[in-house]
């Protein structure tokens, strides 16, 4: 970027509006910003790039890891350890003003000392929230202690938010930072329990905002000091819940309330009193079997019960701000679901794996609703205890004028009780899943033609040629629906079409709609395929891919519509692939799992830069061209034997052979251009003497060694080189030293070779090659 001829950054707009401009620019923009000559742009840029930092201590103890890693992300600068450091000794710090700095500590130490050294003391000056995380990947006895806090007040006051996952939290909690504004003890699934079942004493920050705990300390009343401030609380785990020190809470502003796996919560909630300005509400995991209120807070817009055995549910009055009602998991059957008063302000509904054995409530659904979520109920029988005689099923089903989604997924036996016909959708519907439905035909479904989004997968229905299809379907789901024929015209609209998983042998004079960019026709049993359309100037399909079918050459399924850009086949009996003629677009040809077994005569596509020949039965690429536009070419696990003077194209920069069976490697030219490259694990046997120790003859036994034991044809790398992978084989010591390694390498991989690349034998080699890693 050069700044000079951006006219925001030649001085034309004032500095506050060229603050603004700078403050929504992406970080890697804002470093080129920083090179500008102009002082206060500089700046500026400065204060911007600084202004959210995360520090990492992982729990890699030797290099790379000790001193954290650097990463300039969109909204965020990672920085390592030492740079951070520098960067606070720095003479311009204290011209920073950093608004958010994450201090994330993955690992597990006996005393972090970070907090406590002068580097973070000096930098609380020019930081407004610190925001501290202590979580990874610990063992079972790692303990977290407070006296890793800093012991200063002052340092303190920037502390916005600690979160901690451990297995042991020391339950002697100190007082915490005044201005915290967020403490959450989040769940690990090695955590110890406290011996006192008491819990501990929290003396809470006067102005928390966010309280979490989803770990088991103690009962309800040890929470019971909890500031008025609060207005997010998040509570699992309660030993001993109690309804009267739960109401006890003084909790005015609190709007957020979650409430999970609670010992000893009554099985109905009538006496629980909520927080007048509550505004979400969710429970979870509970015992209760009758969800009762008179009233709910006047402000709620979103009530969440989920994995409770509730089989009553009875609200007297629903606040006009209710917006969403999820009942998940219930023992709640039809008859008391047909009982609820909606308010007429809800706009979502879901009633998903419950006990529902008609549909006759939504007849009664309220205008407003946008959104009806049945996923998952079993429609098979009325349920005798909680239905009495008088119940029945309406034999049409009206659906609100307003919805716009409906999911009926998986609702057993759903067109066992009600023909399509029954059910009455409205005329803005844009989104409709009938998947799982035991739906048998398409007769009488009528679809609204708004219509959108249509997924009718694992159903029976052997045909749709009976099915109107709305003009503006741009999603069609077909899949797994037993579909034997399919010569059904599509409207151009669709850009999504799956009819995967059928009994499709052919599709012959198929026409794909010109804007379809996702067609999924994989694991039928076809034979033929026939686009009527293929060299059509506007179509839209870029990626293609067959997979699971007998078909034994793509000759079956040509012409290929010639918009592709990328062409996947896997697992096929495709054993060639010479004599088709490839769309002059592709660049992606990815074949895994075919009987391929070689590649002469073949004429690739010109742009082609992905070759993707994985798990085939290739053993030679002599005499095989490939295009000169290739950037990666994966022969991973084939038979290739040898790669002795094979022309690779000049633009190539990955390269991956491992398991395959090259034993030695004489006479290879690899291009100027690879970053990558793979030759681990090559499955072959070759001869070499065993000589038995303290003997003084030359004489041996014969044995076999599986792996590439000579690398004397490749011991010049390219000057670009990246990676190497030579694990698995039966490579010397020797071997690999003799290796010329350019001063780009920064991964090699010789693990499982014929000598002992220790620990000591790395760290030699690397000091002996500056930037690399070794494996």
């Amino acid at each position: 970027m050069d700044t000079h001829e951006i006219p925001l950054f030649g001085g034309i707009l004032p500095l506050e509006i060229v603050e603004n401009i700078i403050s929504y620019l992406p970080l890697p923009a804002v470093a080129e910003v920083m090179k500008s000559e102009n002082a206060s742009i500089a700046s500026v840029a400065r204060r911007r790039y600084y202004s959210s930092i995360t520090l990492e201590f992982w729990e890699f103890d030797d290099p790379p890891y000790e001193d954290g890693f650097s990463h300039i992300g969109d909204e965020v600068l990672y920085m390592k350890h030492s740079e951070f450091e520098a960067l606070v000794n720095s003479d311009t710090f204290d011209q920073l003003h950093i608004g958010k700095l994450l201090i994330d500590v993955s690992a597990s130490f006996d005393y972090f000392t970070f907090l406590h050294e002068k580097v973070f003391t000096k930098a609380s000056a020019v930081v407004t929230n610190v925001i501290l995380r202590f979580g990874g990947h610990q063992d079972f006895y790692a303990t977290f202690n407070w006296n890793w806090l800093p012991p200063s007040p002052l340092v303190q006051k920037c502390i916005r938010e600690i979160s901690v996952s451990y297995p042991y939290i020391n339950p002697e909690i100190p007082p915490l930072p005044s201005k915290l504004r967020r403490l959450a003890f989040l769940e690990n699934s090695r955590y110890r329990y406290l011996d006192d079942d008491s819990g501990p004493t929290i003396i809470f920050p006067p102005k928390l905002r966010e309280f979490v705990s989803e770990i088991p300390w103690g009962s309800i009343s040890t929470y019971a000091d909890l500031p008025s401030t609060l207005q997010r609380l998040k509570l699992s785990y309660i030993w001993s819940f109690s309804v009267e020190a739960f109401n006890k809470l003084n909790l005015p502003n609190l709007k957020f309330l979650e409430l999970r796996v609670m010992c000893g919560m009554p099985e109905t909630n009538e006496q629980i009193e909520f927080p007048s300005l509550l505004e979400n509400l969710g429970l979870y995991n509970l015992k209760i079997t009758s969800f009762e209120q008179r009233n709910l807070p006047l402000g709620l817009q979103k009530l969440f019960i989920s994995n409770c055995p509730l089989k009553k549910f009875r609200v007297d009055t629903f606040p006009n701000s209710l917006k969403e009602l999820i009942l998940d998991k219930t023992d709640l059957p039809s008859s008391e679901i047909n009982i609820i008063k909606f308010t007429s302000s809800l706009v979502s509904l879901l009633i998903t794996h419950t006990r529902l054995s008609s549909l006759n409530f939504v007849n009664s659904s309220p205008g407003s609703l946008e959104i009806l979520n049945l996923h998952e109920n079993s429609l098979s029988r009325l349920n005798e205890t909680n239905e009495g005689e008088d119940t029945f099923r309406s034999l049409q089903i009206k659906f609100p004028e307003s919805l716009q989604t409906l999911d009926l997924e998986y609702t057993d036996h759903l067109f066992t009780l009600y023909s399509p016909g029954n059910l009455v959708f409205p005329s803005r519907l844009k989104d409709l899943k009938l998947g799982g439905t035991n739906m048998r035909t398409v007769k009488e479904l009528n679809l609204p033609p708004t219509l959108s989004s249509l997924d009718l997968r694992q159903n029976n229905l052997v045909s749709v040629d009976g099915l109107s299809l709305p003009q503006k379907l741009t999603h069609l789901n077909l899949s797994s629906t037993n579909l034997e024929l399919f010569s059904k015209k599509l409207p151009d609209s669709i850009e999504s079409l799956s009819l995967e998983s059928n009994k499709l042998t052919e599709l012959v004079n198929f026409r794909l709609p010109v804007n379809c960019i996702k067609f999924k026709i994989s694991s039928n049993p076809l034979l033929r395929i026939q686009f009527s359309n293929a060299d059509h100037q506007d179509l839209k399909l870029l990626d293609f891919s067959l997979g699971g079918e007998t078909i034994t050459t793509l000759r079956d399924f040509s012409p290929l519509p010639q918009s592709l850009a990328s062409l996947s086949i896997y697992s096929t009996e495709v054993n060639t692939l010479s004599g088709i003629l490839f769309p002059t677009g592709l660049t992606i040809i990815r074949a895994y799992g075919n009987k391929l077994t070689s590649l002469e005569n073949v004429e690739f596509p010109p742009l082609l830069e992905e070759l993707c020949l994985q798990r085939t039965q290739i053993s030679s690429l002599a005499n095989v061209h490939f295009p000169n536009s290739l950037i990666k070419l994966d022969l991973h696990d084939n038979k290739i034997t040898s790669i002795d003077a094979i022309q690779l194209p000049p633009k190539l920069k990955e390269l991956n052979l491992s398991n395959n069976a090259i034993s030695a490697i004489n006479e290879l030219q690899l291009p100027e251009s690879l970053e990558s490259l793979r030759l681990a694990d090559q499955k072959c046997d070759i001869p070499f003497i065993c000589v038995p120790a303290n003997s003084n003859t030359l004489g041996g036994s014969n044995k076999s060694k599986k792996g590439l034991s000579s690398l004397a044809g490749l011991t010049k790398l390219p000057s670009k080189l990246k990676f190497l992978g030579l694990e698995k084989n039966s490579l010397s010591e020797e071997a690999v030293k003799c290796l010329e390694l350019p001063a780009s390498l920064t991964d090699l991989r010789i693990g499982g070779n014929m000598f002992d690349s220790d620990y000591k034998w790395k760290r030699e080699f690397e000091l002996a090659h500056p930037g690399l890693e070794v494996w």
